[in-house]
């Protein structure tokens, strides 16, 4: 864990993106199988009423529509990262990363049930997970990358801080973010819109 918790907050924001999909994707995983044979196929479709709206036929209209639909996660996990905690005399946490987990948590229910909105009929369980690794129909990897990076981009701007139970307050005015963590923020949008654009093309074609 503390071999972990080293790799998530080092200084360079790529290589802590990556260590986010590497501990988030095992997560996914975990979380696939444990309820591929445990949890009724579709258990989390039409689970939230925020997904219960329909993709413009044309492409880049609908790819925009779902691109602004993920930005509201995007969001949540740079808000979530204006805050930090750790024990006394430990590493500093971003809250944003147990956001980032979260995401992680669902993506793996939705696909070990197979509760995506278009997902069609259920392929066999072995077919699920492959078709993770399927980027050009599938968005779900480019799309947690994109987390990735938004997460470990923003990762050093909390102004509000616990350790050990002590927490201090800073200025949001005193907020920066260095030339890298900047690049990685903005990779992190720009494969969050190459998602969006592969997840409309994807739906369109099952339409």
């Amino acid at each position: 864990m503390n071999v972990i918790r080293r790799w998530i907050t080092q200084p360079n924001a790529l290589l802590r993106a990556a260590a986010l999909f590497g501990a988030g994707m095992a997560l996914t995983l975990a979380a696939a199988c444990l309820s591929g044979p445990l949890l009724p196929e579709g258990l989390l479709k039409n689970a939230n009423p925020l997904w219960n709206w329909a993709v413009s036929s044309s492409p880049l209209v609908g790819g925009l529509q779902i691109f602004g639909f993920n930005l509201i996660f995007a969001c949540v996990l740079v808000g979530a990262n204006l805050f930090a905690r750790g024990p006394q005399g430990g590493l500093l946490i971003p809250c944003g990363y147990s956001c980032l987990l979260l995401l992680f948590l669902l993506y793996g229910l939705m696909v070990g049930t197979w509760s995506f909105q278009m997902g069609g009929e259920a392929p066999p369980f072995a077919a699920r997970l492959l078709r993770m690794l399927h980027i050009s129909e599938a968005s779900g990897m480019v799309e947690m990358s994109a987390f990735c990076c938004i997460a470990s981009g923003t990762a050093d701007i909390s102004f509000v801080q616990t350790l050990g139970g002590r927490t201090t307050a800073g200025r949001l005015r005193d907020i920066r973010l260095s030339r890298q963590d900047g690049l990685v923020l903005a990779l992190g949008f720009l494969l969050l819109f190459a998602a969006a654009m592969i997840e409309a093309a994807s739906i369109l074609r099952l339409t």
